[in-house]
């Protein structure tokens, strides 16, 4: 184990199998802490349970990201509602997933777009180009490094994981940890 003892990162996700799992799984090594939000239905890893208030909240922010994304969001709205709450307490979203017509794809594309909307910093692993992407005024931009994580990020991401989206998730901690 390569844990850091000093160290005060939190990783703000759904616990979801996939990407949310990874993150964790990397950042244990780190001694990250993670906080998996839920809401109705518990996912695998979930260790936080959100309120009422904090649900109804996501709800008022799903609706506003889905002025942007145009998709039905009622069927899943314990899920995206919960996905707020990641995006609230973190500082930063770093993503697994990919980019399509200007949107990421899928659950991910959720949050991403929610962050988006707070005026948060967005990173994206588009993990079928091998590239990460920031957006920068509602427009997605190679970002030729890798990022650093935030002491408050969102390490989120699709379920089906690649082996490039896993080394991509090795190489932020690193690059992070090794920093410090």
């Amino acid at each position: 184990m390569i844990q850091i003892t000093d160290n005060t990162y939190t990783n703000h996700s759904g616990g979801a199998i996939g990407s949310d799992s990874y993150w964790s799984y990397i950042g244990d090594m780190y001694g990250v802490k993670s906080n998996h939000y839920w809401y109705g239905v518990r996912t695998p890893n979930c260790n936080y349970e959100i309120s009422k208030d904090d649900f109804e909240e996501g709800c008022k922010h799903v609706l506003k990201a889905n002025k942007t994304l145009n998709r039905k969001p009622y069927k899943y709205m314990n899920l995206l509602a919960r996905n707020y709450m990641q995006v609230k307490n973190s500082d930063a979203i770093f993503a697994i997933g990919s980019i399509s017509n200007g949107k990421v794809k899928g659950g991910t594309g959720w949050a991403v777009q929610m962050a988006i909307d707070d005026n948060k910093i967005v990173y994206v692993y588009d993990q079928f180009r091998k590239q990460w992407f920031i957006n920068k005024d509602n427009k997605w931009d190679y970002y030729n490094e890798t990022p650093s994580l935030t002491k408050n990020f969102a390490g989120i991401g699709t379920r089906n994981l690649n082996e490039d989206g896993r080394l991509a998730i090795t190489s932020v901690s690193k690059q992070t940890f090794n920093n410090i």
